[in-house]
Parts: structure tokens; C-alpha cells; sequence
């Protein structure tokens, strides 16, 4: 197991999921400052996804790319496993809450807005790199948490706001499976771009 080992250290795994849990701790803390309900609703649920899936974005890129592309190791199925490996411990960590009284529920709502995140995290990653793979994840989770948008009867709607929809929305439910799929296989057969050698200098 010391290549897995390496690998979690050099992507950073360990700092990404202390990050997460402190920042997920810490919107679960809060919860009863705000509602008397026992139950998180989607909005926050929606942010606690989003700041896991930022804190997975910074894990998808290593320190070399040149590594990271190197045909001698099947990098697209270690990187779906990346992916969904994540997917899995955002989604174990945010329902270890139903033991307590404050609750991230329903688990349609929990899953559908970790993988759609993810999904949405990975394809920045394909694209943009990283570093910069948070863009898309938290200008659409900003978008679905503006006031005037909510629970609808119009699929548009659904799909714009498609984090705060109800579990089982058939748009939304369409919407966040489709990003994940989308993500997961760009990121898994693309990886993250090549960057300019000076960024990746040792003294950098």
C-alpha cells in the first residue's frame, strides 16, 4: 500500500479532507444558531457539497504533469477512482450527521448534489486545470442559492436551480447525473491539462 501512500501525499488528499471536515463541522455546528429544525435544508446541504467538491478539486492535479500522463500507468482508471472514491467519502461524511440530531438529509438530495458537484469539479479540472476547477461548481452553487430561486414546477427552472430541488425531481435528478457522467469520464480520459514547464519548476 505505499503507493497509495504516495499518491494521497502528493495529491494532498490529507489536507483536502481536514479542510472539508472542519468546514462541514462547522456548517453542522451552526445549524441550530439558525433554524429550530433537525433537518439541514438544501441550501446548506448545496454548500457543504460545494465546499467538499472545491477541496476535491485541489486533489485531481499533481505537482507533475508529465507523470500524471505517462502511458506506463492507467491513469483513467485511477483517476475515475479518484473521482468516485471521493464522491463515496463526501457522501459517508456528510450522512455520519443522521446519528445526530442535527441531520444533512434526504440522502436523493445528499448524493444528487455531492456527484453533480463533483461531476461539474471534474470537468473544470479537464479543462482548466486544478487550480481553477472550482469556477464552475460555485458560480452555478451561487446561482441555484439566490433568493427568488427555489422549488419549481418548470423544468428551467429545475434545472437552473437543479441544488435546491427536492429529492426525486426528474429534471434536477437529470441534470446533476448528467454532470457527474460528463465529469467523471472527461477527467478520467483527459486528466488535467499540461502546464507551462516554469509552473511546474522544482523552485516554484
Amino acid at each position: 500500500m505505499r503507493w497509495l501512500r504516495l499518491y494521497l501525499r502528493a495529491r494532498r488528499v490529507p489536507l483536502a479532507l481536514a479542510g472539508t471536515v472542519c468546514a462541514i463541522g462547522s456548517l453542522w455546528a451552526s445549524w441550530p444558531h439558525f433554524s429550530d429544525g433537525q433537518t439541514v435544508n438544501a441550501r446548506v446541504v448545496s454548500a457543504a457539497a460545494l465546499i467538499a467538491a472545491v477541496a476535491v478539486g485541489t486533489t485531481l492535479g499533481g505537482a507533475d504533469d508529465a507523470l500524471d500522463h505517462t502511458a506506463s500507468v492507467n491513469w483513467p482508471a485511477r483517476r475515475a477512482g479518484h473521482v468516485l472514491a471521493a464522491a463515496a467519502a463526501v457522501v459517508a461524511l456528510l450522512l455520519v450527521s443522521t446519528l445526530t440530531d442535527v441531520r444533512f438529509e434526504p440522502l436523493g438530495v445528499v448524493a444528487r448534489n455531492t456527484a453533480g458537484l463533483l461531476g461539474l469539479t471534474a470537468l473544470g479540472a479537464a479543462l482548466l486545470g486544478a487550480a481553477l476547477s472550482w469556477i464552475a461548481p460555485l458560480i452555478w452553487t451561487l446561482v441555484a442559492l439566490l433568493p427568488w430561486l427555489g422549488p419549481s414546477d418548470q423544468v428551467r427552472w429545475q434545472i437552473a436551480a437543479w441544488l435546491v430541488q427536492p429529492a426525486g425531481t426528474t429534471a434536477a435528478t437529470a441534470c446533476a447525473t448528467l454532470l457527474a457522467v460528463v465529469g467523471l469520464v472527461a477527467y478520467a480520459l483527459r486528466g488535467c491539462p499540461r502546464r507551462p514547464a516554469a509552473e511546474t519548476a522544482p523552485d516554484r
